[in-house]
């Protein structure tokens, strides 16, 4: 048997290796993932914050269109602004606190 007659198979044999190395990293990857549960409810956490920013937005968004047209000078107006985001935002803790 010569040097060069093994080369191949034995270049297979190393990226095959390489291959079964790098799906079981991921495979262990995925599966550290599922049993973070701190990681998993900091995400939910993340994600709810984020839609309870986007409805805040949303409604103080509708607030100045409704502000506009509203009778009052602006420090009046700002108020009612700040009482429906402070309103939101505790509607959206609420909901967080809920769901737990």
């Amino acid at each position: 048997m010569s040097p060069d007659s093994t080369t191949p198979d034995r270049d297979a044999l190393v990226a095959d290796i390489e291959a079964t190395r790098d799906r079981l990293a991921a495979t262990t990857d995925a599966l550290a993932a599922k049993v973070d549960v701190k990681g998993q409810a900091q995400a939910k956490v993340e994600e709810v914050k984020a839609q309870a920013s986007a409805v805040v937005d949303r409604a103080g968004a509708k607030v100045q269109d409704v502000s506009a047209g509203a009778p009052g000078t602006g420090t009046q107006q700002s108020g009612v602004l700040l009482g429906a985001v402070v309103v939101a935002t505790a509607l959206a803790v609420w909901l967080v606190v809920r769901r737990r």
